[in-house]
């Protein structure tokens, strides 16, 4: 779309590193600083353009409005909100300078919706939307820079509509829900804090609540087994039988001096298949997460963060991506010739060249903004940081493995029968090493090759009863809660590792050695919210937000039409969790709310609002849970092995695997008992 003659072209980038690359794509030498702000300036095609650089958002909502609920705000300069972002205050000011003189405005922020919002708020303010346009791309190489600004579309503003609305969405709900919690927090305590809440940040912060519970109020389960040791060919192999039923111990003892007067296992049938291991496809933003945090424990946040910097520096493609597919007009070639000046991937760049044809592996998921994330053919001009190194590396060698051939595995599977028993042994075997080759970063399990023939003999060199204990699911780590957030449906790929990193920052969440978990006010603030915000804290109601949002894109809906939806449900329950607060005689109900004794009863181990009541105990919910467990737990430990309820109570506390209430529910039983 061409562009008007008269004046200047201002540029606006969402970043000061963005501009720079920008203006080195489009020729524009002229380098000058306004106000600490680097500024440049030259003809690109006859017309004089001027690039300038924001830092990210330069405005923030607001309003006058005291307490809650408040429903009216407006757009006010970010500085003014967040005393953090003062440095992004001589932005403001160059931008709103530049834009005066400018006859036409281009908006060159990441093409997202972020970018869209943040372009668009500049120009709204300081320029004329009327004779503006938006530059598309998802690398910051010349080439495609170059492409873009010949080749500019008109302002994206389904996409800015749908950004507008999510941002007075999350302050309607983040605003109001925080100032009531504030408000119930020190009526309740007598005591202000700075709490926060969000559409997104809470429902997150409960399921990790939710794990919590189910963690600390865990009680192992025993089970019987028996595990044999067989001599095949030259090699020893230890396997555990596979019953349909559970073993009491007298039954594994039994079984265990019968294969033992046996002392031989028979092959009773062979399968063999040879197993196809396709290619991955090239890395999305969750995935590349994911796989820095599996990999190097990098956390997804700062995954997020190296990703950019290194998008910035041209390497790769745009991060902040949903896709897992790759353009057709991506020249594969071009990428893997310039690659291959890099010593780490000369030799598989040597044999992908050797190809015919170069056609990626995709995956099912698609982002109508960016392709997946690729290396973009441009090398590091300087030694890149430990940690960029792993990043760029899992996406060089990602992309470099969905262009390469499938890996083969050969499994065989020989079913041996004891007794009356089957048991199953698998030989498993690498035919072609194919892409695992290039990304070593993927695991295929233990390889193991071994042949047996239908009918042979195998001789049991030892049985032995294994006698184990059940384990609680694991708990969150921030990789895994981050894939928990995508499954639900809840957050972007671009927001949802900071929204991770903010309830670390609230206090509500901290890292222990088995992964995360609650602190005690972030326990406090789960109950809270789970007992006063239920329906304005669940995962249905913040997916469906976000599909709204994503008809906001489509057309199908209006911000308008959305922002009023979610009023229509947050204003009643403000209203009556204000008249709550407001009463006199509301600070017992508010302690209950709390889980906090009320005065009527405490639980008996940590003084908190007593719920349940066993063998004359007063117990809170989590105490409460962790005895109704112990007991069903007994029921069936007693059934597999003969042990008394003490005894069990002491095997209980002795094991690790054992929740945090229930020792201390075990520990209780245990002295009323001496």
């Amino acid at each position: 779309m061409r562009l008007r003659d008269a004046g200047y072209v201002l540029v606006i980038a969402e970043k000061p590193r963005a501009a720079d690359k920008i203006a080195m794509a489009l020729n524009l030498s002229g380098k000058r600083v306004v106000n600490g702000v680097r500024v440049w300036e030259g003809f690109f095609e006859g017309r004089k353009f001027l690039v300038a650089p924001a830092v990210g958002h330069l405005f923030s909502l607001d309003t006058e409005e005291k307490g809650f609920p408040v429903f009216t705000y407006k757009w006010v300069p970010r500085w003014l909100v967040e005393r953090k972002s003062r440095y992004a205050r001589k932005y403001f000011e160059v931008l709103k300078s530049l834009a005066r003189g400018a006859s036409e405005y281009v908006n060159a922020c990441d093409y997202d919706i972020e970018g869209s919002v943040i372009g668009y708020l500049i120009i709204k303010h300081f320029g004329d939307l009327s004779r503006s346009r938006r530059a598309k791309f998802s690398s910051l190489t010349k080439e495609e820079l170059v492409s873009a600004f010949r080749n500019l579309q008109p302002l994206d503003l389904r996409m800015v509509e749908a950004g507008l609305c999510r941002h007075e969405v999350d302050w309607i709900w983040g605003i109001n829900v925080s100032r009531a919690l504030m408000s119930f927090y020190k009526k309740v305590f007598g005591d202000f804090k700075i709490l926060s809440a969000g559409r997104v940040q809470t429902p997150t912060l409960i399921e990790v609540f939710r794990r919590h519970v189910e963690r600390e109020c865990f009680v192992p389960e025993i089970k019987f087994n028996i595990s044999l040791k067989l001599r095949v060919g030259s090699e020893e192999l230890s396997i555990r039988s596979n019953f349909g039923k559970d073993l009491t111990e007298e039954e594994a003892n039994r079984l265990k001096i019968a294969i033992e007067r046996v002392g031989k296992a028979r092959v009773v049938d062979v399968k063999s298949r040879t197993e196809v291991l396709r290619p991955p496809p090239p890395f999305n933003l969750p995935d590349l997460q994911y796989e820095a945090y599996r990999v190097a424990k990098i956390s997804p946040a700062l995954t997020l963060s190296i990703a950019e910097s290194l998008y910035l520096d041209q390497l790769i493609s745009y991060p902040r991506t949903n896709s897992q597919k790759l353009p057709k007009t991506l020249n594969h070639r071009t990428i893997l010739r310039s690659l291959s000046n890099l010593e780490d991937y000369e030799e598989y760049v040597s044999e992908l060249l050797k190809k015919p044809s170069l056609a990626p592996v995709e995956g099912s998921k698609e982002d109508p903004a960016h392709p997946a994330i690729h290396p973009t053919g441009y090398l590091p001009r300087k030694p890149l940081k430990e940690r960029e190194r792993v990043v760029y590396d899992l996406i060089v060698r990602r992309y470099l493995a969905s262009l390469s051939d499938e890996a083969l595995l050969r499994i065989s599977t020989y079913v041996l029968r004891v007794l009356d028993l089957e048991l199953a042994i698998t030989s498993r075997e690498l035919l072609r090493s194919g892409w695992l080759r290039i990304y070593d970063y993927e695991e295929v399990g233990a390889l193991k090759k071994f042949s047996l023939r239908l009918g042979e003999e195998v001789s049991i060199l030892d049985v032995g009863v294994v006698k184990t204990f059940s384990k609680p699911s694991d708990a969150y780590t921030k990789s895994s809660l981050l894939k928990w957030m995508e499954r639900s449906g809840i957050g972007t790929e671009a927001t949802r590792a900071e929204i991770i990193e903010t309830l670390f920052k609230r206090g509500y969440l901290k890292q222990t050695t088995s992964g995360i978990d609650l602190t005690e006010l972030g326990s406090v603030i789960s109950t809270i919210s789970t007992n006063l915000f239920s329906e304005l804290s669940s995962v249905q109601l913040t997916r469906e937000v976000e599909e709204r949002l994503d008809k906001i894109i489509t057309g199908e809906l209006s911000k308008d039409e959305v922002v009023r939806e979610v009023t229509s449900v947050l204003k009643p329950r403000l209203i009556s969790i204000k008249k709550l607060l407001d009463s006199d005689e509301s600070v017992k109900e508010l302690r209950r709310l709390a889980g906090l004794d009320s005065g009527d009863a405490s639980c008996v181990i940590c003084q908190r609002l007593a719920e349940f009541s066993y063998e004359g105990l007063r117990l809170c919910r989590f105490h409460g849970i962790a005895y109704e467990r112990l007991r069903e737990s007994y029921e069936t430990w007693s059934k597999k092995t003969k042990i008394s309820f003490i005894e069990f109570l002491n095997k209980v506390l002795s094991l690790k695997s054992s929740g945090k209430y229930v020792r201390e529910v075990a520990e209780l039983l245990i002295s009323r008992r001496k």
